[in-house]
């Protein structure tokens, strides 16, 4: 079941800081609809006590799937991420464990593993088609800026992986992969070992990705 926590919020309108509760673990599995909130970032919707204005603030916090064995840690900068881990290590034994530092990062890993795919693989493509994307741009002298880009959708039906672009161009930017190449990669000879699921893989990011070119 999920467990609570009380939180330090401030509000984006009237600036005054205040208490108030939310989530400290989210379990996807025992608590479906809950997990549907989490995903359209209900979850971090506040009231304002003072102003009475309702904001969206992300918090740090902690999300189970029994389903999928996996556990995501959330982390915006106050939790003590070493000591979870330690914890959800002794918990779930055979677990994987990922930490994020980002909403967005967040929550493509849970899209990740709702669509069975290996979230390696998949950051490497993000790291891959960022750069891509940015040397073309530049090549054309656009004045499009591509700040991220981040795991859309699996197409089984069409043999395909989308990849969606946020940047600063007003409409949406999508970016398909032929699923081949997913599997090409997955059996990639100097690749390959590094996709595999690893004791102390918690921090798979762009960060990651650059490190194994």
């Amino acid at each position: 079941m999920a467990k609570t926590k009380t939180i330090n919020q401030t509000c984006s309108y009237c600036g005054k800081s205040f208490e108030t509760s939310g989530y400290q673990l989210i379990n996807a599995t025992l608590e479906p609809t809950l997990k549907q909130k989490l995903l359209s970032a209900q979850v971090f919707d506040t009231v304002c006590p003072y102003c009475g204005m309702e904001f969206r603030q992300p918090y740090s916090l902690c999300y189970q799937d029994m389903e999928k064995k996996l556990y995501l840690i959330l982390d915006m900068g106050n939790m003590d991420t070493e000591e979870i881990i330690r914890e959800a290590e002794s918990l779930f034994t055979d677990y994987r464990i990922r930490v994020t530092y980002d909403i967005m990062d967040f929550f493509e890993k849970i899209y990740i593993f709702e669509c069975n795919l290996n979230d390696k693989i998949i950051i490497y493509f993000d790291y891959k088609i960022y750069n891509d994307v940015r040397e073309k741009l530049k090549a054309k002298k656009s004045h499009i800026i591509i700040d991220k880009i981040l795991f859309d959708s699996f197409q089984l039906d069409k043999q395909k992986i989308v990849f969606g672009a946020l940047s600063n161009a007003g409409k949406p930017i999508f970016i398909d992969t032929p699923y081949k190449d997913y599997r090409m990669l997955a059996s990639s000879p100097r690749l390959s070992s590094f996709f595999k699921e690893r004791v102390g893989d918690y921090y798979i990011d762009m960060a990651w990705a650059q490190d194994k070119e």
